[in-house]
């Protein structure tokens, strides 16, 4: 799973070593406070955003594909479970 998060029109990548959620949080907090920098990690770097009010920000994640024994790459139905539904969109 790979997930990608936009900032401003800016994308970076973040490592999977922090749980998603805690992320938004942070994220949600210093939007809803005096600007605020946040910091995010991503596999070759990390990265520092002031965060206010008026930032865009897009989350997005990517499940890795599932491939069958011939090669073919089958759908994917597993469930998201992510916390998204918490955000309004």
């Amino acid at each position: 799973m790979s997930t990608n998060i936009e900032i401003d029109g800016r994308n970076f990548v973040l490592r999977d070593d922090r749980p998603l959620r805690q992320v938004m949080d942070e994220i949600e907090a210093a939007a809803s406070a005096a600007p605020a920098f946040i910091t995010l990690s991503g596999d070759d770097r990390s990265i520092s955003v002031l965060i206010r009010p008026t930032t865009r920000v897009v989350i997005s994640v990517e499940k890795a594909a599932h491939v069958d024994t011939t090669g073919r790459i089958e759908p994917d139905h597993a469930s998201w479970d992510l916390p998204f539904e918490d955000w309004e969109m």
